[in-house]
């Protein structure tokens, strides 16, 4: 599997109601694409839970590196491109990315960057993240659960996607 996310920042004064509708109306048009196991339409609004910042910041995992390139040069990301800008997408080889039924109830995000020190046993940093993900599962309203790595900057990428807000409040804000 593959994580992709990008982040675009807004202006503070971005009405963010403008995102909440794209979503709403365009959402559903990744429904369906090869490739595509999880989807999370993340954005924060400066303010609220802790988030510093107006940002979208949508995040995929895709089970093939097709579906992530037939994305990135197909009509919709196109639009967003027309939109926003082009942002500058981040990937990632994905650990593990589980998620119950349940994962479109989700309300909350938690996105965490971590950096991956040199000489580090990648070996027994996945292991670490696969208990990690069993401690994300003990969580009450934790829906998706997600760990990758890029060795480009070497940096370890966690989300969760929860019911509840993080504990504390902003921690990992998108």
């Amino acid at each position: 599997m593959i994580a992709m996310r990008y982040r675009i920042a807004l202006p503070a004064d971005y009405p963010m109601e403008i995102i909440e509708r794209r979503i709403v109306e365009r959402g559903h048009l990744t429904d369906g694409l090869p490739g595509l196991g999880l989807k999370a339409y993340l954005y924060s609004r400066a303010g609220e839970h802790g988030a510093v910042a107006n940002a979208y910041a949508p995040f995929y995992l895709w089970r093939r590196s097709e579906g992530l390139r037939d994305f990135l040069s197909g009509p919709g990301f196109a639009a967003l491109c027309a939109s926003f800008g082009r942002p500058a997408v981040e990937s990632a080889a994905a650990w593990f990315g589980e998620w119950r039924d349940q994962v479109a109830e989700a309300r909350y995000a938690t996105v965490e960057t971590l950096p991956i020190t040199a000489g580090t046993d990648m070996d027994a940093l996945r292991r670490e993240q696969r208990n990690w993900l069993a401690g994300q599962w003990d969580r009450d309203g934790a829906l998706a659960v997600a760990a990758a790595f890029d060795p480009a900057n070497w940096t370890l990428r966690r989300l969760v996607l929860s019911r509840l807000p993080p504990d504390p409040p902003g921690r990992g804000a998108v």
